[in-house]
Protein backbone atom coordinates (compact mmCIF):
# COMPACT_ATOMS: atom_id res chain seq x y z
CA UNK A 1 0.00 0.00 0.00
CA UNK A 2 2.78 2.28 1.14
CA UNK A 3 4.24 1.88 -2.58
CA UNK A 4 1.11 2.30 -4.10
CA UNK A 5 0.81 5.64 -2.41
CA UNK A 6 4.16 6.96 -3.32
CA UNK A 7 3.79 6.19 -6.92
CA UNK A 8 -0.20 7.81 -6.74
CA UNK A 9 1.90 10.87 -5.35
CA UNK A 10 4.54 10.73 -7.61
CA UNK A 11 1.94 10.72 -10.97
CA UNK A 12 0.12 13.28 -9.42
CA UNK A 13 3.12 15.14 -8.88
CA UNK A 14 4.25 14.75 -12.16
CA UNK A 15 0.60 15.93 -13.67
CA UNK A 16 1.04 18.98 -11.85
CA UNK A 17 4.35 19.71 -13.20
CA UNK A 18 3.35 19.21 -16.83
CA UNK A 19 0.15 21.72 -16.20
CA UNK A 20 2.08 24.05 -15.37
CA UNK A 21 5.14 23.76 -17.91
CA UNK A 22 1.76 23.97 -20.16
CA UNK A 23 0.43 26.74 -18.84
CA UNK A 24 4.10 29.17 -19.03
CA UNK A 25 4.24 27.66 -22.63
CA UNK A 26 1.01 29.20 -23.58
CA UNK A 27 1.16 32.07 -21.30
CA UNK A 28 5.12 33.06 -23.45
CA UNK A 29 3.07 32.40 -26.47
CA UNK A 30 0.20 34.60 -25.69
CA UNK A 31 2.63 37.06 -24.05
CA UNK A 32 4.91 37.18 -27.44
CA UNK A 33 1.89 38.13 -29.59
CA UNK A 34 0.37 40.86 -27.47
CA UNK A 35 1.40 44.55 -29.08
CA UNK A 36 3.15 46.86 -27.80
CA UNK A 37 0.64 49.23 -26.32
CA UNK A 38 -0.30 46.58 -24.06
CA UNK A 39 3.48 45.08 -23.30
CA UNK A 40 4.43 48.62 -23.01
CA UNK A 41 3.23 49.25 -18.79
CA UNK A 42 4.71 45.70 -17.83
CA UNK A 43 8.31 46.59 -19.61
CA UNK A 44 8.78 49.55 -17.72
CA UNK A 45 7.61 48.01 -14.13
CA UNK A 46 8.88 44.66 -14.81
CA UNK A 47 12.07 44.63 -17.70
CA UNK A 48 12.77 41.38 -16.48
CA UNK A 49 9.76 39.38 -16.75
CA UNK A 50 8.49 40.95 -19.89
CA UNK A 51 11.83 39.75 -21.72
CA UNK A 52 11.52 36.59 -20.54
CA UNK A 53 8.45 35.42 -21.15
CA UNK A 54 9.00 36.99 -24.60
CA UNK A 55 11.62 35.57 -25.37
CA UNK A 56 10.17 31.79 -24.18
CA UNK A 57 7.34 32.94 -26.23
CA UNK A 58 9.42 33.22 -29.41
CA UNK A 59 12.14 30.43 -28.54
CA UNK A 60 8.67 27.83 -28.46
CA UNK A 61 6.84 29.58 -32.03
CA UNK A 62 10.73 29.59 -33.90
CA UNK A 63 10.97 25.61 -32.33
CA UNK A 64 7.81 24.95 -33.83
CA UNK A 65 8.40 26.83 -36.76
CA UNK A 66 12.10 24.68 -37.35
CA UNK A 67 10.14 21.44 -37.15
CA UNK A 68 7.99 22.49 -40.57
CA UNK A 69 5.78 19.80 -39.49
CA UNK A 70 2.65 21.13 -41.53
CA UNK A 71 3.02 23.21 -44.97
CA UNK A 72 4.41 22.85 -48.33
CA UNK A 73 7.82 23.51 -50.22
CA UNK A 74 8.23 25.43 -53.53
CA UNK A 75 9.58 23.10 -55.96
CA UNK A 76 9.91 21.91 -59.71
CA UNK A 77 11.49 18.73 -60.83
CA UNK A 78 15.38 18.71 -61.93
CA UNK A 79 15.53 19.19 -65.55
CA UNK A 80 19.13 18.92 -65.90
CA UNK A 81 22.76 19.79 -64.32
CA UNK A 82 22.56 23.38 -63.27
CA UNK A 83 25.03 23.20 -60.46
CA UNK A 84 27.75 25.91 -60.62
CA UNK A 85 30.52 26.85 -57.99
CA UNK A 86 28.58 29.65 -56.72
CA UNK A 87 24.92 29.51 -58.35
CA UNK A 88 22.17 27.27 -59.72
CA UNK A 89 20.31 27.95 -62.43
CA UNK A 90 21.96 30.74 -63.57
CA UNK A 91 23.09 34.34 -62.15
CA UNK A 92 20.64 36.91 -61.62
CA UNK A 93 19.94 38.65 -64.96
CA UNK A 94 18.58 42.33 -65.32
CA UNK A 95 17.84 41.60 -68.78
CA UNK A 96 17.92 44.33 -71.69
CA UNK A 97 18.22 47.07 -69.04
CA UNK A 98 20.56 49.56 -70.44
CA UNK A 99 21.84 51.89 -67.38
CA UNK A 100 22.89 50.46 -63.75
CA UNK A 101 24.31 47.20 -64.89
CA UNK A 102 26.13 45.40 -62.33
CA UNK A 103 30.07 44.69 -62.76
CA UNK A 104 29.98 40.58 -62.03
CA UNK A 105 33.41 40.40 -59.37
CA UNK A 106 34.55 36.85 -58.75
CA UNK A 107 35.85 35.80 -55.74
CA UNK A 108 37.19 32.25 -54.32
CA UNK A 109 34.03 31.44 -52.13
CA UNK A 110 31.22 33.69 -53.52
CA UNK A 111 30.49 35.89 -56.82
CA UNK A 112 29.03 39.48 -56.40
CA UNK A 113 26.80 41.59 -58.85
CA UNK A 114 27.95 44.57 -57.86
CA UNK A 115 26.03 48.22 -58.67
CA UNK A 116 28.69 51.16 -59.46
CA UNK A 117 25.59 53.54 -59.42
CA UNK A 118 24.59 52.25 -56.02
CA UNK A 119 27.61 51.72 -54.53
CA UNK A 120 25.99 48.18 -53.38
CA UNK A 121 26.16 44.66 -54.31
CA UNK A 122 22.54 43.76 -56.11
CA UNK A 123 22.90 40.50 -55.83
CA UNK A 124 25.57 37.57 -54.39
CA UNK A 125 25.20 34.16 -55.09
CA UNK A 126 27.46 31.51 -53.37
CA UNK A 127 27.46 27.64 -52.50
CA UNK A 128 27.53 26.04 -48.80
CA UNK A 129 28.27 22.01 -48.89
CA UNK A 130 29.24 19.42 -46.40
CA UNK A 131 32.65 19.79 -44.40
CA UNK A 132 33.94 17.04 -41.33
CA UNK A 133 34.44 19.80 -39.35
CA UNK A 134 32.71 23.36 -39.35
CA UNK A 135 36.52 25.09 -38.05
CA UNK A 136 36.30 28.94 -39.12
CA UNK A 137 39.69 30.38 -38.21
CA UNK A 138 40.01 33.50 -36.17
CA UNK A 139 37.79 36.30 -37.64
CA UNK A 140 39.64 39.07 -39.63
CA UNK A 141 39.67 42.71 -38.36
CA UNK A 142 38.67 45.46 -41.02
CA UNK A 143 36.79 45.70 -44.10
CA UNK A 144 38.94 46.51 -46.97
CA UNK A 145 38.12 48.75 -50.24
CA UNK A 146 37.55 46.51 -53.34
CA UNK A 147 39.91 48.31 -55.44
CA UNK A 148 38.44 46.59 -58.94
CA UNK A 149 35.33 48.97 -58.66
CA UNK A 150 34.99 52.94 -59.17
CA UNK A 151 33.17 53.73 -56.02
CA UNK A 152 35.82 52.06 -53.94
CA UNK A 153 33.13 52.28 -50.77
CA UNK A 154 35.55 52.70 -47.52
CA UNK A 155 35.73 51.03 -43.82
CA UNK A 156 34.75 54.66 -42.84
CA UNK A 157 31.82 55.41 -45.21
CA UNK A 158 29.46 53.71 -42.71
CA UNK A 159 32.06 54.86 -39.50
CA UNK A 160 29.36 56.78 -36.89
CA UNK A 161 26.17 56.04 -39.58
CA UNK A 162 24.23 53.96 -37.01
CA UNK A 163 24.78 51.17 -39.25
CA UNK A 164 26.16 47.75 -39.36
CA UNK A 165 28.85 46.22 -42.29
CA UNK A 166 25.98 43.92 -43.64
CA UNK A 167 27.94 40.64 -45.25
CA UNK A 168 26.10 39.42 -48.01
CA UNK A 169 28.25 36.18 -48.56
CA UNK A 170 28.78 35.23 -44.69
CA UNK A 171 31.75 34.90 -43.02
CA UNK A 172 31.19 31.98 -41.07
CA UNK A 173 29.89 30.08 -43.97
CA UNK A 174 32.54 31.12 -46.48
CA UNK A 175 35.22 30.28 -43.97
CA UNK A 176 33.98 27.00 -43.37
CA UNK A 177 33.72 26.02 -46.58
CA UNK A 178 36.63 27.53 -48.51
CA UNK A 179 39.21 28.37 -46.01
CA UNK A 180 40.84 31.62 -44.65
CA UNK A 181 41.58 33.35 -47.96
CA UNK A 182 38.02 32.97 -49.14
CA UNK A 183 37.34 34.51 -45.72
CA UNK A 184 39.13 37.47 -45.74
CA UNK A 185 37.42 38.68 -48.73
CA UNK A 186 34.29 38.69 -47.25
CA UNK A 187 35.09 41.43 -45.82
CA UNK A 188 35.87 43.48 -49.45
CA UNK A 189 33.43 46.31 -49.21
CA UNK A 190 31.84 44.99 -52.86
CA UNK A 191 29.96 42.47 -50.41
CA UNK A 192 28.48 44.68 -47.61
CA UNK A 193 25.63 46.33 -47.12
CA UNK A 194 23.99 49.35 -44.58
CA UNK A 195 22.13 46.84 -42.55
CA UNK A 196 20.53 47.47 -39.30
CA UNK A 197 21.58 46.28 -36.52
CA UNK A 198 18.93 43.86 -34.70
CA UNK A 199 18.17 42.10 -38.17
CA UNK A 200 22.29 41.68 -38.94
CA UNK A 201 22.76 40.54 -35.18
CA UNK A 202 19.51 38.27 -35.15
CA UNK A 203 17.34 36.90 -37.62
CA UNK A 204 19.65 37.62 -40.21
CA UNK A 205 22.73 36.07 -38.22
CA UNK A 206 20.27 32.94 -37.48
CA UNK A 207 19.51 31.95 -41.19
CA UNK A 208 22.51 32.56 -41.96
CA UNK A 209 23.76 30.22 -38.96
CA UNK A 210 21.00 27.80 -40.10
CA UNK A 211 21.98 27.05 -43.78
CA UNK A 212 25.67 26.73 -42.84
CA UNK A 213 25.12 24.54 -39.87
CA UNK A 214 21.82 22.55 -40.60
CA UNK A 215 20.92 23.28 -44.63
CA UNK A 216 24.50 22.71 -46.10
CA UNK A 217 25.39 19.77 -44.15
CA UNK A 218 21.93 17.35 -43.93
CA UNK A 219 20.91 18.60 -47.55
CA UNK A 220 24.68 17.81 -48.86
CA UNK A 221 24.49 21.46 -50.50
CA UNK A 222 22.72 24.42 -50.84
CA UNK A 223 22.93 27.89 -53.24
CA UNK A 224 22.20 31.08 -51.71
CA UNK A 225 21.50 34.15 -53.50
CA UNK A 226 21.22 37.44 -51.01
CA UNK A 227 20.91 41.19 -51.19
CA UNK A 228 19.27 44.34 -50.75
CA UNK A 229 16.27 45.92 -51.74
CA UNK A 230 15.71 49.77 -52.65
CA UNK A 231 12.33 51.36 -52.65
CA UNK A 232 11.55 54.81 -53.15
CA UNK A 233 12.39 57.12 -51.19
CA UNK A 234 16.22 56.11 -50.63
CA UNK A 235 17.77 57.57 -48.00
CA UNK A 236 21.93 57.63 -47.86
CA UNK A 237 24.55 57.68 -45.28
CA UNK A 238 26.07 61.00 -45.13
CA UNK A 239 28.87 59.44 -47.24
CA UNK A 240 26.42 58.66 -49.94
CA UNK A 241 25.99 54.59 -49.65
CA UNK A 242 22.57 54.18 -50.16
CA UNK A 243 20.34 52.62 -47.85
CA UNK A 244 18.08 49.35 -48.55
CA UNK A 245 14.87 49.04 -47.61
CA UNK A 246 14.26 45.44 -47.29
CA UNK A 247 16.91 42.75 -47.50
CA UNK A 248 16.44 39.24 -49.39
CA UNK A 249 17.75 35.45 -49.47
CA UNK A 250 17.02 32.70 -51.77
CA UNK A 251 18.07 28.93 -51.15
CA UNK A 252 17.68 26.82 -53.63
CA UNK A 253 18.30 22.76 -52.94
CA UNK A 254 17.98 19.74 -54.78
CA UNK A 255 16.03 16.93 -52.58
CA UNK A 256 14.14 13.56 -53.82
CA UNK A 257 14.64 14.76 -57.74
CA UNK A 258 12.92 17.86 -56.96
CA UNK A 259 14.10 21.65 -56.47
CA UNK A 260 13.03 23.34 -54.09
CA UNK A 261 13.78 26.30 -52.88
CA UNK A 262 12.99 28.92 -50.04
CA UNK A 263 12.98 32.20 -50.64
CA UNK A 264 12.93 35.45 -47.51
CA UNK A 265 12.33 39.24 -47.40
CA UNK A 266 13.34 41.20 -44.42
CA UNK A 267 12.08 44.48 -43.73
CA UNK A 268 15.27 47.18 -42.49
CA UNK A 269 12.92 48.33 -39.46
CA UNK A 270 12.30 44.64 -38.31
CA UNK A 271 11.34 44.90 -34.69
CA UNK A 272 12.82 42.28 -32.48
CA UNK A 273 12.05 38.44 -31.61
CA UNK A 274 10.69 37.94 -35.59
CA UNK A 275 10.48 34.77 -36.67
CA UNK A 276 12.05 33.70 -40.36
CA UNK A 277 9.40 31.57 -41.53
CA UNK A 278 6.87 34.86 -41.62
CA UNK A 279 9.13 36.33 -44.07
CA UNK A 280 8.89 33.33 -46.76
CA UNK A 281 7.40 35.27 -50.21
CA UNK A 282 7.48 34.33 -53.64
CA UNK A 283 10.12 34.43 -55.89
CA UNK A 284 7.96 36.20 -58.41
CA UNK A 285 7.72 39.05 -55.59
CA UNK A 286 11.76 39.51 -54.89
CA UNK A 287 12.11 39.65 -58.85
CA UNK A 288 9.27 42.55 -58.94
CA UNK A 289 11.04 45.04 -55.97
CA UNK A 290 15.02 44.01 -57.57
CA UNK A 291 14.46 44.19 -61.08
CA UNK A 292 16.32 40.97 -61.05
CA UNK A 293 15.48 37.70 -62.98
CA UNK A 294 16.53 34.37 -60.92
CA UNK A 295 17.12 31.28 -62.13
CA UNK A 296 17.44 32.18 -65.61
CA UNK A 297 19.22 29.14 -66.82
CA UNK A 298 15.87 27.47 -65.97
CA UNK A 299 13.07 26.71 -68.75
CA UNK A 300 10.26 29.33 -69.05
CA UNK A 301 7.98 26.70 -67.20
CA UNK A 302 10.12 25.61 -64.07
CA UNK A 303 10.93 29.34 -63.60
CA UNK A 304 7.11 30.20 -63.56
CA UNK A 305 6.15 26.99 -61.75
CA UNK A 306 8.93 27.41 -58.64
CA UNK A 307 8.87 31.52 -58.27
CA UNK A 308 4.97 32.13 -58.79
CA UNK A 309 4.08 30.33 -55.26
CA UNK A 310 5.99 30.97 -51.67
CA UNK A 311 6.91 27.72 -49.60
CA UNK A 312 4.30 27.64 -46.49
CA UNK A 313 7.00 26.36 -44.22
CA UNK A 314 11.27 26.11 -43.53
CA UNK A 315 12.83 23.05 -44.90
CA UNK A 316 12.52 20.23 -42.01
CA UNK A 317 15.68 19.58 -40.76
CA UNK A 318 14.75 16.85 -37.53
CA UNK A 319 14.56 13.18 -39.74
CA UNK A 320 17.76 14.50 -42.02
CA UNK A 321 19.70 15.51 -38.98
CA UNK A 322 19.27 12.14 -37.36
CA UNK A 323 20.70 10.09 -40.94
CA UNK A 324 23.23 12.37 -40.58
CA UNK A 325 24.41 11.59 -36.88
CA UNK A 326 24.14 8.03 -37.94
CA UNK A 327 25.49 7.59 -41.73
CA UNK A 328 26.93 10.61 -42.64
CA UNK A 329 25.86 12.43 -45.48
CA UNK A 330 22.36 12.21 -46.41
CA UNK A 331 23.11 12.36 -50.59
Amino acid sequence: MNILKKLFKRRAGLKIVLILLVLYAVASIGYYHLPWSVRQPIHERAPQIDRLLKTRGFNLLQGWDHLALFGHDATVPVQGDDRGDHVYGGYPSQGFQLFGRVTQLENRGYTVGYSESQRNPLWVAYRIFDVPKLHSGKRPTGFRIDYRTKSQVAHDDYTHSGYDRGHMAPNYGIATRYGKYAQKETFLMTNIIPQKPRVNRYLWNELEQRVARKYGRYFSEVWVITGPVFQKPVRKLDSGVPVPSHYYKILADEHAGQLRTLAFLVEADLPPYARIRKHLVSIDQLEELTGLDFFPGLSEAAQTDLESKPASRLWPTLIPALQYRLMGKTH
